[in-house]
This record gives C-alpha cells, structure tokens and sequence, in this order.
C-alpha cells in the first residue's frame, strides 16, 4: 500500500466524516427547534439540507475509497457509510476508524 495515497484517503475520509457530522448536528438542532418547538423556518434551512443531501454522497465515496485500502467487510463498509445518516455517529465512527488505521 502506498503510504501517501493512503495518507491523502485517510485525509479525505476524515475531513469529510467531520463536515457531514457536523452539517447533520446543526440541521437536526435546528429541525428539533422549526418542528418541535414550533420557530419559524430559518432562510437556509432548505438549501442547508440540500447541501447535506450533496454532502453526503461524497463522504459515501469517501468511506468506499478508504474501504477498499483496510479491504474492510462490506457489512463494515456499509455501516460505517450509515453513520453519516445519524448525528453524533460519523464522530464516534471517525474515532474508532482513526484508532484502527493507527494499530495497523
């Protein structure tokens, strides 16, 4: 395996489990306060979840490619591509992937 190409995988897979995580607490906050709490809609509120619906393919793409350098399980892979669909989840999944890479 060459190291850079891995190195600049891990990079990406990171960089974008981050963003999506991140977009996904927001916007659920935000969900919680427009649908259960009653508050008006926010302007970016629509556009926002547009760029996650954007956002997320990537970080799918993300996970394959640093799937197929740790020859992870397709079970593995699918689950942790599902992460991006929980909030907090890619965080914690992130982590754990980032203590896997480490041991190897």
């Amino acid at each position: 395996m060459n190291r850079d190409d891995f190195a600049k995988q891990w990079l990406f897979y990171r960089i974008m489990a981050v963003i999506v995580g991140t977009v996904l607490v927001v916007l659920t906050v935000f969900l919680i306060s427009v649908r259960g709490l009653q508050n008006p809609e926010p302007a970016f509120y629509a556009a926002a979840w547009t760029a996650h619906g954007y956002l997320f393919p990537i970080y799918v793409v993300a996970t394959f490619m640093l799937s197929t350098k740790l020859k992870w399980s397709f079970g593995k892979t699918i689950l942790i591509m599902l992460a991006g669909t929980v909030p907090f989840m890619s965080f914690l999944t992130e982590r754990k992937v980032a203590r896997e890479v480490a041991a190897v």
